[in-house]
């Protein structure tokens, strides 16, 4: 069990995190646990102040935990595969998060806040699985998004695998080297230093040796190939998209008083039943029912950002799809805890949500309006 270093988050400050576990503490003696096990997230909360817990017992709960969680988690309780429903407005449990009091809204928040923390937990079987590269062919009117999602590795993967661009279109023909895990299989070039593509890729020198069988890095030569595990494919220009044509805000990011007193994580967009398109490349790993969100999709992209789209009448996209910057993913509504249609666009950096103004141009701030959620 490798321990990590706790990260401040919007909603809390771990307190604990390995490669499967992550503890959270969100205040008030209040905790939120997500541990992953067997290809499910499992989460749930604590409230140690409501139990008397003390010192001595708190810490030897997270002990305990840690170390047996999975071994007596059941199907039982609350996963991630649960959550993946699609709500129709205006039924009864639509009805019901519009009527949302306190708690329910304090349980979409921690429902939010475990789906957006389950692609950090990652599970070590990846790291475990022997490298095989699939040399596949491409077939007429095909796109890398969908041989990404068909064989569950990045795009950027399969890209930088097989010398090619994100932008460049795929011809009936063309030859794709197709990892089964994330990373990069990298051809060394003249020049190349194993210390230079390490630091361009952030990959760690001991990591590239495990991973290759090699006992000596200085041994690579010009035309070797190594697959460089977790590479972080460089993108000098990331390309964000506004997710809806209005470009109207409606609602600022910050603090605001309707519908309750609080912060609002997000921009809300003028969108009235119409096409939301995904803000940039990325794989959706949520698309489904979220409480007071409504139906909601997040995807995750590079550099450690992932995009929240919530409220949809409908959605397009499903969990494990990689999409392409542009691409129609849903239709925006009202689901959830919400007073008129629009869209609810988050942007979550390293676990904190930021001002999503920072990165999408041309926006247009509508004045006096009432946010919508």
């Amino acid at each position: 069990m490798i321990f990590k270093k706790p990260r401040q988050l919007t909603a809390g400050k771990e307190i604990l995190r390995t490669d499967n576990f992550t503890l959270i503490y969100l205040g008030a003696f209040h905790f939120h646990y997500s541990f992953y096990f067997r290809g499910n997230l499992y989460h749930g909360n604590l409230d140690f102040r409501r139990r008397k817990f003390r010192v001595i017992p708190l810490v030897a709960s997270v002990i305990f935990m840690v170390l047996f969680l999975g071994i007596w988690m059941s199907p039982s309780n609350a996963s991630m595969e649960s959550a993946s429903t699609e709500v129709t407005e205006n039924d009864s449990e639509d009805l019901k998060a519009k009527k949302g009091d306190e708690k329910f809204l304090e349980e979409s928040e921690k429902a939010k806040l475990t789906i957006l923390m389950a692609n950090e937990i990652k599970s070590a079987s990846d790291k475990k699985k022997q490298l095989k590269v699939v040399t596949y062919k491409v077939k007429r009117n095909e796109t890398l998004s969908e041989i990404a999602t068909r064989y569950k590795v990045s795009m950027e993967s399969i890209a930088g695998s097989s010398s090619i661009n994100l932008e460049d279109t795929l011809y009936p023909g063309q030859i794709l080297q197709i990892p089964n895990k994330q990373g990069l299989l990298y051809k060394f070039k003249a020049g190349d230093t194993v210390a230079k593509v390490a630091s361009l890729y952030k990959v760690n020198l001991d990591e590239i040796l495990e991973e290759n069988k090699l006992d000596d890095l200085d041994i690579l030569r010009p035309g070797q190939k190594v697959f460089l595990p977790g590479a972080v494919i460089p993108d000098p220009a990331p390309k964000w998209v506004v997710p809806v044509t209005s470009h109207i805000v409606t609602s600022n990011y910050g603090w605001r008083t309707f519908p309750q007193h609080k912060f609002h994580e997000a921009l809300d967009l003028k969108a009235n039943y119409e096409a939301v398109m995904a803000a940039r490349n990325g794989k959706v790993v949520f698309s489904g029912w979220m409480g007071g969100y409504g139906n909601a999709i997040v995807i995750e992209h590079n550099d450690d950002f992932k995009t929240l789209y919530a409220h949809n009448s409908r959605l397009n996209v499903k969990r494990g799809d990689y999409v392409v910057g542009g691409k129609k993913i849903a239709t925006s509504g009202c689901t959830g805890y919400c007073f008129g249609p629009h869209l609810h666009f988050e942007v979550i950096h390293k676990g904190k949500s930021v001002n999503p103004g920072k990165y999408l141009k041309g926006l247009s701030y509508k004045r006096g309006s009432k946010p919508n959620h």
